[in-house]
């Protein structure tokens, strides 16, 4: 019997820490939750005040989010009349940027031109994803692209790399090629399939692309070239041989080139920036999914170096839809449904939003509980989140944005 009790209470003293560390958690989540109020781009409550007050005080904001929800290209909305950035930086390529800045020139939405080639603007594609470029244009905000080119726009691409080019039987030859590639990838749009142009291109025809442009421009050299890297990178991921890494080097590279008409004399600050990318790239320390220094880290390093400051603030849905296609003749197929509220990293913020309402959380108490030692977090990922992000916006049920 008497074995038996020690048995018990060196199993409890075991389980004791494990249970302190969740109760300090919980304690800090709970006490820096604050509620929001959404109705379309007009934020209200608690929580959108810290978050104003907060926008107020950085030069830089960064938004991480899940992609295809409705509900935070509007938020973003709301932050971009706060901040009212100069420059907007987000996860397309540069002639991404350049058509959406074109587009956006016109009322309306651009049926046409994504009937034509679905996705040829990534996340843009969406409703309410072009209704914030489009207010971003008529504040005066440039758009900037970083990414590497878009995986589904290879057509649109090499039509764009026609235009710029000299030699009549190249164009004509760049003209064929995207065509195909544009039908092509329209059918596994209407199909669900994932086999895109940028992944099936044979080799012969990339000796062709490089060949037929050796004495064109610099500007369409260059074009061939952010291709080429850009189809080693989707050809290595797809061959599992981790080029993560290559594409956010790349990513930083392009951040720091578009950057720089910003602020062209030595020692000149940049202006207020608003990005918007993947969760996983904008926090201010190791990538939460990856482990990596990715765009957020060297955000906040600029802003470092200019003493002022970046704030990093991750949204995201607990549950509901989200979009996850372009199939252009049938919009309901592109909806799915989502759950994150029982994986780890989401369960204990979403164990303290059971209602309808938003709920901001500030992370900052729980990094610094982290930091000292105070606060002991065994998901990697939930760790991420406090070390990378200062506020989480937690949207109790999310839609999907609109086709």
């Amino acid at each position: 019997m008497l074995k038996k009790l020690l048995f018990i209470v060196a199993v409890a003293g075991l389980l004791q820490p494990a249970r302190a560390q969740d109760t300090t958690l919980t304690r800090l989540l709970r006490t820096n939750a604050y509620p929001l109020t959404a109705v379309g781009t007009q934020l209200t409550g608690t929580g959108w005040e810290k978050i104003r007050a907060s926008i107020g005080q950085s030069q830089f904001v960064l938004v991480g989010e899940d992609h295809g929800m409705a509900q935070i290209p509007q938020f973003t909305q709301a932050v971009a009349r706060e901040l009212q950035p100069a420059a907007f930086i987000t996860e397309i390529d540069r002639y991404q940027a350049a058509n959406l800045t074109r587009l956006t020139a016109a009322p309306g939405l651009p049926t046409a031109y994504l009937k034509a080639t679905p996705g040829s603007l990534s996340f843009f594609s969406w409703g309410e994803e072009y209704e914030l470029a489009q207010q971003l244009r008529a504040q005066k905000t440039q758009l900037i692209g970083i990414e590497q080119v878009g995986i589904f726009t290879l057509g649109r691409f090499y039509d764009e790399l026609a235009g710029r080019v000299k030699s009549k039987s190249t164009r004509a030859w760049l003209q064929r090629e995207g065509a195909a590639y544009q039908q092509h990838d329209n059918s596994q749009f209407r199909s669900g399939g994932q086999a895109y142009s940028i992944l099936s291109q044979q080799p012969s025809a990339l000796d062709s692309l490089e060949l037929l442009t050796k004495n064109e421009s610099p500007e369409a050299r260059r074009m061939v070239q952010e291709y080429l890297l850009s189809y080693r990178i989707y050809k290595n991921q797809v061959k599992g041989f981790g080029s993560h890494q290559a594409r956010i080097n790349l990513m930083k590279r392009n951040l720091l080139a578009r950057l720089r008409p910003l602020a062209p004399q030595p020692g000149q600050p940049l202006p207020k920036l608003l990005f918007k990318f993947g969760a996983s790239h904008m926090a201010r320390a190791l990538s939460p999914w990856a482990g990596i220094t990715d765009v957020g880290n060297l955000a906040q390093n600029l802003a470092d170096a200019q003493d002022a400051r970046s704030l990093h603030l991750l949204v995201m849905g607990k549950q509901g839809t989200q979009v996850g296609g372009f199939n252009p003749d049938e919009p309901g197929k592109n909806v799915v449904p989502f759950d994150l509220s029982k994986d780890a990293y989401m369960k204990p913020f979403a164990d303290l939003s059971p209602g309808p309402a938003w709920q901001v959380f500030d992370l900052r108490p729980a990094r610094r509980a982290l930091l000292n030692g105070k606060l002991v977090v065994a998901d990697p990922t939930l760790t991420g989140f406090l070390l990378g992000y200062d506020y989480f916006v937690l949207i109790p049920t999310a839609t999907a944005s609109r086709s």
